[in-house]
């Protein structure tokens, strides 16, 4: 079934601004009933204009912290910090700003510890399980092995700064949940990760099962608390004392393991989520303006388009 919407994929490298304009091509960005941020990456600048820029014209976004903190709710200091202080239980942290610092910090901690970089890396390669002070000297290696491959490459070259340190939590296991609209849709179970330096590696396969209550409402209050519409976040049960932490909360996650695990649309669900409430705000501001003026203003109806 046909959702009845145009949906136009926009790159940053293609907007444009012009006076006060932000420009697409030939259209104005505020012409659109709203924006779905599939990703923002190192796009600062331009996720600032548009922040503004939807402030200005009043235009509905997913997700919220974009109209907020913005690309720096990103960092995991930054998310460390907003759950930390409503009480969503979060494993012990410090952050650090240099691998010096790290150094010293982690010689009053019992490991193992899992050391994390506050800007993120895809696919769990920016995550760290340090058993022993000997594995800084291995994470060093492989911090400056990324930056000579970027090198000779012709890339970009990294600045590993930023670290957060995170007290480890014993598990048989964590949850990925992905909420919508602040709602869980459905998740599944990864078995432990190997034991190895870079945590990006599960010992079996991940299977989808009926989550329990705690880890759905504990998924749901994260996404709320940190204005993150569209989430897959990151749970593990504590083997010691049964309690529910949040590793982790995902803007624009990936879905193609989630969907074939628990066998839901997780594209139709977003696009559902962000069609109701971008004609929820459209016929919103229709009734402001028949109460403000008298004059009706006809509320944007379903565009027919048959592509989605």
């Amino acid at each position: 079934m046909a959702l009845g919407v145009e949906l136009v994929p926009v790159k940053y490298r293609k907007l444009k601004v012009v006076g006060e304009k932000i420009l697409f091509g030939e259209m104005d960005m505020k012409e659109f009933d709203g924006w779905y941020f599939r990703s923002v990456g190192s796009e600062l600048e331009w996720s600032k204009l548009l922040q503004l820029y939807a402030r200005k014209h009043n235009i509905p976004m997913v997700d919220e912290y974009l109209k907020t903190e913005g690309p720096l709710r990103r960092f995991k200091s930054v998310m460390s910090w907003q759950l930390t202080e409503v009480g969503v239980l979060y494993p012990k942290s410090a952050y650090v700003e240099s691998f010096k610092d790290l150094e010293k910090e982690l010689e009053t901690w019992a490991l193992p510890v899992i050391v994390k970089l506050s800007a993120g890396g895809r696919h769990g390669r920016g995550t760290f399980w340090v058993r022993e002070l000997s594995d800084l000297e291995k994470l060093k290696r492989i911090l400056e092995g990324r930056k000579e491959k970027a090198k000779l490459a012709n890339k970009k070259i990294p600045i590993f700064r930023g670290f957060l340190v995170q007290e480890y939590i014993k598990n048989d296991g964590d949850y990925r949940v992905m909420t919508v609209g602040y709602k869980c849709i459905g998740g599944f179970k990864r078995q432990m990760k190997e034991e190895k330096l870079i945590l990006n590696k599960s010992q079996g396969k991940s299977l989808g099962i009926d989550l329990p209550s705690d880890v759905m409402e504990t998924a749901e209050k994260a996404g709320k608390v940190l204005g993150v519409e569209v989430a897959g976040t990151d749970l593990v049960r504590s083997t010691e004392t049964g309690k529910i932490y949040i590793i982790e909360v995902n803007e624009a996650p990936q879905f193609k393991v989630f969907e074939k695990r628990t066998k839901i649309n997780a594209a139709r669900k977003i696009l559902e989520y962000c069609i109701n409430k971008f004609r929820s705000h459209c016929e919103l501001r229709s009734t402001e303006a028949i109460s403000e003026s008298g004059i009706a203003a006809s509320p944007l109806a379903p565009r027919n388009d048959d592509n989605l």
